[in-house]
């Protein structure tokens, strides 16, 4: 993957990747590769055609897992567990907001990430309180009908 540039990589990937979620209509195409955002079959969010990749993912409890590439990414190219950094963040949503918008934007890592990775990690870390809380979503009951009266 080192040797092709990103565009080289898109092209060959688009369409024939095996993280590749079609719905029933053509427009709808997701991906569930690691280091996908937004889970959208674009070169802007793709994780196996950019150098530089971003990822938040749950952790234990109410951690979560923030996960970028390598900068030094052709030198680590042919060592997979060197190739991405984690970092935990288990603190409150205001410190792992921070984390992730220095780990994004404020090195020039991946700007146009900062967005999307902060909206993953709301949601992750709301998801994360619920699940503490012990609330779930529930089907609603059902309506008894009285057949005959």
């Amino acid at each position: 993957m080192a040797n092709f540039s990103e565009d080289l990589t898109w092209m060959v990937v688009r369409d024939t990747s095996s993280f590749l979620r079609k719905g029933r209509f053509p427009s709808a195409t997701f991906s569930c590769e690691r280091g996908n955002l937004s889970g959208k079959n674009s070169f802007k969010f793709s994780g196996l055609a950019n150098k530089r990749t971003v990822d938040v993912q749950p952790g234990d409890g109410s951690s979560l897992k923030l996960t970028t590439t390598a900068k030094d990414f052709d030198a680590v190219a042919r060592k997979p567990k060197a190739m991405r950094k984690t970092k935990v963040l288990s603190k409150s949503m205001t410190a792992v907001a921070k984390a992730v918008s220095i780990a994004t934007a404020d090195t020039f890592y991946r700007p146009d990430m900062k967005r999307a990775a902060l909206a993953k990690a709301c949601t992750l870390k709301e998801a994360a309180k619920r699940k503490a809380a012990g609330v779930t979503k529930g089907k609603p009951a059902r309506k008894k009908w009285a057949w005959g009266k």
